[in-house]
């Protein structure tokens, strides 16, 4: 079975994992090395507010205030 795994290699040759894995007898694998991120850091609120300044939603996705609380709304009460 093929999996994927999101890992960071260290300089020193240490391959770091980001989520559990459990490897139960040797297994062969294949490195992939991706384009390196600005930050390193994972969950940067930093970051997250550059990209979305960098890619804004198209008109057609955008809503005011107004209509986001109404359909939280309509969500709400279809509980009823």
């Amino acid at each position: 079975m093929l999996q994927t795994i999101e890992a960071i290699l260290e300089p020193s040759g240490q391959v770091r994992f980001l989520e559990p894995i459990q490897v139960l007898a040797p297994a062969r694998v294949l490195l992939t090395l991706l384009e390196p991120t600005s930050s390193p850091e994972r969950g940067s609120a930093a970051m997250l507010l550059k990209r979305l300044a960098e890619n804004p939603l198209k008109p057609e996705f955008q809503r005011t205030e107004e209509e986001i609380d109404a359909q939280i709304e309509q969500e709400r009460n279809a509980w009823d």
